[in-house]
Parts: structure tokens; sequence; C-alpha cells
């Protein structure tokens, strides 16, 4: 019985150090990076070792004759990380000067931004990310992702409401079908409401734009008297995603054919109303249904909105793009008259969202915008000052918000800020004293870079 113990005793032991033999030798999976999903993007991936990394950010669609400007975002998944020691990423050939705060994510639904101490800037403008992660998976993008899955999931929490009706007016060059929400009161005859006109997402990764979308329709929505009233007297039509194939290709500015939409409305010189056959059938889906509404007998839009995003100093809070400027500086009265629309209408944001939370004005617009392809070019040159046409530039840093940094439920509360703001605009008649204050006024918080404030971009500085 003994020697049958002692028998016993002898296997279990060896098989036991074999096992943690076994266990001791084992290679742990090998850290890899991915972008091969949705709206992933990043360029070369250097790995020093298992606990650093350096990432080259992508040109759009791979392509080196873009702009440098425009190799801005990246959105990618680490598997196999550890997380028992702090991991260091270089992210490399940025050429913009700004410090910012990438996002993170365990599950690809809830996003956290890093912490200023887990970020550092070298004077090569390379960003240093050292964090001890709490899993082994891990998504990190430039800005809080906004996909197209996103919207279309956002878009079945939305469906059913008797206020809103979901249109696809046409389709991307991929076959992607483009969106529109009419949100009203479907009750009220249309000869007694405003028509306001919105796009979005023109430049794929400026997601900011697709949370303030959501805010202002999720208002619109609610039910309350306050929006109930809003829907009785206007009609919202609503592209909340534009270039929907730069969007799932991980593109920072450009469709997949590296075209940027935002100036590519090419007008007939002799009959401006129509585009000339080489726009893309992007502008054309959103220009066709903006020239019907103009033309069905029903009330004319009167206010048309561009919403993109701002690559910016931490500090640079929502700010706006008005066109030409006073009589006084020799403008014609239409022009002047544009300018204090825009005047109007920016304080009537600023007075619903902080007039401490928006950008101050220019002494002027300019007017080179005139002459131009952009989408408020077109509105100009067809309808003068009857349509407020202005382009809207949300930011991705503290944003007004310091010390803390901007987050989604911020942007759709500038969302909710903006319904309000169209409703005060066409309802009060008098001056807007946020926006004369502000007309060259100085900053509460200096800029660190002002000479490319705000963003010099060829396609981007609409004077």
């Amino acid at each position: 019985m003994k020697t049958s113990l002692i028998s016993r005793f002898i296997i279990l032991f060896t098989v036991g150090m074999f096992i943690a033999g076994c266990r001791k030798d084992r290679v742990e999976p090998t850290a890899i990076v991915l972008d091969n999903f949705e709206s992933g993007s990043i360029g070369l991936v250097s790995k020093l070792s298992e606990t650093s990394w350096e990432l080259s950010l992508a040109d759009d669609n791979d392509n080196a004759d873009l702009p440098n400007e425009w190799r801005t975002w990246w959105y990618v998944r680490f598997d196999n990380l550890s997380d028992k020691e702090s991991i260091n990423f270089t992210i490399k050939n940025n050429v913009w000067p700004y410090y910012y705060l990438p996002v993170y994510s365990y599950d690809q639904k809830n996003w956290m931004r890093f912490s200023e101490a887990d970020v550092s800037q070298t004077n090569s403008n390379e960003l240093i990310i050292q964090k001890k992660f709490e899993a082994t998976t891990v998504w990190m993008a430039r800005f809080y992702p906004y996909t197209f899955s996103d919207l279309k999931y956002y878009m079945s929490t939305i469906q059913g409401s008797p206020f809103l009706e979901i249109q696809t007016p046409g389709y991307t060059q991929k076959g992607n079908p483009i969106h529109l929400f009419k949100i009203t009161n479907f009750g009220v005859p249309i000869s007694q409401k405003k028509r306001i006109f919105i796009h979005a997402r023109t430049h794929p990764a400026e997601t900011p734009s697709s949370f303030v979308i959501e805010g202002l329709v999720d208002f619109l929505l609610e039910g309350s008297a306050q929006s109930r009233e809003i829907l009785s007297k206007a009609e919202f039509y609503i592209f909340p995603m534009q270039n929907v194939d730069g969007v799932i290709a991980g593109n920072y500015r450009t469709t997949t054919q590296s075209e940027n939409l935002e100036v590519m409305w090419y007008y007939d010189p002799l009959e401006p109303l129509n585009l000339k056959n080489e726009a893309p059938s992007e502008v054309k889906v959103i220009h066709q249904y903006a020239k019907n509404l103009m033309q069905d007998g029903g009330s004319a839009i009167t206010v048309a909105l561009n919403l993109h995003a701002s690559n910016s100093e931490p500090d640079t809070r929502t700010f706006f793009f008005p066109h030409f400027g006073s009589s006084t500086q020799g403008y014609a009265s239409e022009e002047a008259n544009l300018w204090e629309k825009q005047l109007d209408f920016i304080s009537s944001f600023a007075g619903n969202f902080g007039s401490d939370m928006v950008e101050p004005l220019p002494l002027e617009g300019g007017s080179s915008f005139a002459s131009k392809t952009y989408p408020e070019s077109w509105w100009w040159v067809n309808y003068k000052d009857q349509v407020m046409a202005i382009t809207m530039e949300m930011t991705y840093g503290r944003s007004g918000f310091s010390p803390r940094w901007i987050e989604p439920v911020d942007m759709r509360a500038i969302g909710r800020a903006l319904a309000l703001g169209i409703d005060d605009y066409y309802n009060t008649l008098l001056e807007a004293p946020y926006m004369i204050e502000s007309i060259g006024k100085g900053r509460a918080v200096n800029l660190k870079y002002p000479f490319i404030y705000p963003p010099n971009a060829k396609d981007e500085l609409k004077e």
C-alpha cells in the first residue's frame, strides 16, 4: 500500500513540475497594432519593444500628394499589450504644432481622455503617450470616433418619432447611402414655417459635428413644450454625414478619391443655380436637395449651416466664418446685410451657449469666398443675403471648458444651444450686444500660435 501511495505521489509530483515548467516557459502573445476596421487609420508602425512603439500618421488613401496638413487623423487597436507596466507610444510626422490629448477605450464604446500627465509633446511636434492600461486590448484615437455605424445606430434610436422623417436622397461614389433628417411638426402647414438647412461631416474625421447633430436632434425630438413650439414654426433639413465613404475609410479630409468636397461646389458661371458635371455625387445630392427646397413653392431656406471642426490650440473655442463687413467699411448693402444677419445669428447662439464660449469676431469677414466654390459661395451667388449661410467650427481641445477637455456631452450641449439659437435668431429683432462687444475683442486666454489662427489653410480660411 505504501509503495502504491509513493508511486502515485511521484507521478503527480512529476506531472505537476512538468506543467509548472510549461507555464514558466510559455511565450506571451506578441503585441500587435491594427487599423483594419471602420474609420481605422495609421501609417508606418515601428515596434521598438513590447513596451515602446512609434506610430506615423497616414495620408488619406495613402496619397502622398495631399497636403501634409491633411495628415492628422489616427485610430488604432492594440492587442496583447502588457497590463503589468507602462507602454510608451510616440506619434510621429504630425505637422500641426498643437498639443492635444487623444482618447482610448477598452471596448470601443466607452471612451476616455488620456490625462495631461500621460501625454507630452516634443519640439518636433511628436506626441508621446505613456500609460499603464487595465486591459490587454486597447483602442486609441486622435479624438472621439464617430463612424457610419454609429450614425446608423443613432438613427435606430430616433426612428419612429412623430416629428422625424429619415430620407435617403442619394448615394456616395461607392454606393453608400447619404441620409437626411427632416424634422418638424408635420401637422402645421409649410407656409407658416421657416426652413433651416444643415450639413455635416464633409471632412470625415471632423467628428465633433456628429455629436453636435445628435444634441440638436435629441432636443428637437424630446417632445418638450419648447421643442414642440420650435417645430411648429420651423422645418429642419439635416444631412448628418456627407462624406460617408471617407468616414468608413478612416480619412481625415477627403473622399476615397482624395477629393476635398468642401471646395467642389462647382457651379456653372452662366447658370450658377446648377452645378457642373464634374462635381462629385456627394456634393450633387446635397445641392439638388437644397435647390429643390428653394423651388418647391414652400417657404425658402433662410438659414444654411455648414458644420466643421478645426485643428487648433487647446483653448480655442467654437468659432464661425462670417462674411463681408459693415457698410461703413465700404461693403454694399446686400453684403453688409448678410454680415449683420450673421452677427445676429452668432449672438443668438452665444446667448444660449455662453458668450465666453465663443471666439471673438474679426473686424470684418472679407469677400474672397464669393468667387470660390464653397457651399456658402453657391448660396451667395444665387440668393445673396436672403440666406444666412455660414460655417461653424467646433474644436477638439479644452474649447472653453478649461481645465477639463471637451467631451461628447459638451458637444451635444452645443447642438442644443444651436437649436435654441436658431429659434432666437428668428424671434429676436433687437441688436446683437454680444457680437457688437466681441468684434476685435481680445482673448481671455492668449494663443501660443496666433499667426495660424484662424486656420490658414487655403481651403479653410473663408474670407
